[in-house]
């Protein structure tokens, strides 16, 4: 039953805030709030306050990676521990977006999961399976718990993120053709794409937990090494970059018009390139030695602060087999038990075990992931207007799965 205010003008929710990665999150239980078929969509955006890009009025931050959410539940499936549904609520369009995964906050799901009750588990590490619904993929964390309550303290440092905290490793070992059902959509390594001022860039198109575009960042006019602020008022490098994933969404066979492809939030355009030494974000310098590449995601209309959780698994992957664009890069063309890049934040380990086959859609892995910190910020309740809610237009993107 929905409670109200004492005046019944706001209808009342509870809401977790968690921070998860380098990402923020509202986390919410799945049978606590409406449902997609009653308007699940708006209740969120109004959640996060909408229609105003900046969500003054709601808890959103106005930026994509703190205006996510994850709407969490006990398992339907036998094989899985917990149900989890990500949800982006895009701040400056009127897109509600259930056609994708973050690995930052999967990272958050099994500390909720456990602070409700949804499982329970004795002291020490344990391997939870989260069952995302968007992708329709098993991910595995692996986490150490202390009176039924995931650690938050520990001593593990992730760049963009200041401290330490417990490490959870997130483990996307099988989520292997997240978007499309492919790890190379087209079926090749490398793609070609025509542009409309009839150069030809060449890219690598992979879909493992969320698809993404990879380009060697010369083919859109940088070096790779500039900073964010540099990056984010090249309009050039953004037009090239948006025709890039409408053709990229055409060839993968998600539209008909690359038109309607270039202004989707994903899939994202990462700019490739070799090792180099850089500036971080803080300041700090990043030395060629420490990395194996650096990439530098492109999203709707600005450059992503860090790295997508999801989009390090992607990365990864494709630099793991021989062919790609980023493989290309790698100095050695060969990778081992352990990958780092650089990124604007910093750096990011990888763990990856590649099992390769003649046949790149045949590739899979035995293990596949990274680690991060979580950290519960609030547990609260969230004022929700029905009027506002009930008014509000948005447009909503659902997985095909679905």
């Amino acid at each position: 039953m929905i409670k109200f205010d004492t005046n019944k003008e706001q209808m009342i929710f509870p809401v977790t805030i968690i921070r998860g990665g380098t990402s923020r999150g509202l986390y919410f239980l799945s049978d606590e709030i409406p449902d997609i078929a009653h308007g699940q969509e708006r209740f969120l955006a109004t959640v996060m306050g909408k229609p105003d890009p900046l969500e003054v009025d709601g808890l959103g931050g106005g930026q994509f990676w703190n205006s996510k959410v994850a709407i969490v539940g006990r398992s339907q499936r036998s094989d899985a521990d917990i149900d989890y549904t990500f949800v982006q609520v895009e701040p400056l369009t009127d897109t509600v977006d259930y056609n994708a995964n973050c690995g930052n906050i999967s990272a958050g799901v099994p500390l909720f999961a456990l602070d409700r009750g949804l499982i329970t588990l004795p002291d020490g590490e344990h391997e939870l399976r989260i069952w995302n619904t968007n992708t329709q993929k098993m991910l595995y964390s692996e986490l150490t718990v202390k009176n039924s309550r995931a650690l938050v303290a520990g001593d593990y440092v992730m760049s963009g993120i200041p401290g330490s905290g417990s490490k959870i490793f997130m483990d996307f070992r099988d989520t292997v053709g997240a978007t499309t059902g492919k790890m190379f959509p087209t079926g090749r390594l490398k793609d070609s794409v025509v542009m409309e001022d009839g150069t030809r860039v060449s890219v690598t198109i992979c879909d493992v937990s969320n698809m993404i575009v990879y380009v060697a960042a010369t083919a859109v006019g940088c070096n790779g090494l500039e900073t964010l602020d540099e990056l984010n008022v090249k309009k050039t490098m953004f037009d090239r970059c948006a025709e890039i994933r409408g053709k990229a969404v055409l060839l993968a066979g998600l539209v008909d018009r690359w038109q309607d492809g270039r202004d989707w939030f994903l899939p994202p355009v990462c700019m490739v390139t070799g090792p180099e030494t850089y500036t971080a974000s803080d300041g700090t310098t990043v030395k060629r030695e420490q990395c194996s590449l650096i990439g530098k995601l492109v999203v709707e209309g600005c450059m992503h602060p860090t790295f997508m959780g999801t989009g390090s698994c992607c990365f990864t992957a494709a630099a793991s087999v021989p062919g790609t664009i980023p493989n290309d890069m790698l100095p050695e063309r060969e990778m081992g038990p352990s990958f780092v890049f650089g990124h604007p934040g910093g750096t990011m380990p990888m763990e990856v075990g590649a099992v390769l086959d003649d046949n790149c859609n045949k590739i899979s892995f035995r293990r596949l992931g990274f680690g991060r910190t979580a950290r519960k910020i609030a547990d609260c309740s969230v004022y929700v207007r029905p009027a506002t809610m009930d008014n509000l237009k948005v447009k909503v993107v659902l997985p095909k799965a679905w």
